[in-house]
């Protein structure tokens, strides 16, 4: 188990800057009010797709994940154990921003 987290952060590490850009664009939306929670979580499904499909048609997938796939972890899995931790990582900190929001207004 250790050595899959482990493995599953060199992967997401790849991908990072693009889903923190994604979760702040999604937060900025948010807070504008221009989207509610569920809009900004189908924002960042279909940028999942699109972070996925950039990397697989910019990037030789089995050059890049030669790593990977030599340690024996299937992309797919990787794909989503990091995907899923984005976007627990999303909603823990869309829990924080409005818990935030809502004690400043009460002060």
């Amino acid at each position: 188990m250790r050595n899959t987290i482990k493995i599953t952060w060199y992967f997401y590490r790849s991908i990072l800057l693009w889903c923190m850009t994604i979760n702040m664009v999604c937060i900025y939306f948010l807070l504008r009010g221009e989207v509610n929670v569920v809009g900004s979580y189908v924002l960042k499904i279909m940028s999942y797709g699109l972070i996925i499909g950039f990397q697989y048609y910019n990037y030789n997938a089995n050059k890049t994940f030669f790593y990977f796939r030599n340690a024996g972890y299937n992309i797919d899995r990787l794909y989503l154990y990091a995907l899923t931790c984005d976007a627990l990582a999303y909603g823990i900190l869309l829990s924080l921003l409005k818990l935030v929001k809502y004690w400043v207004s009460i002060f």
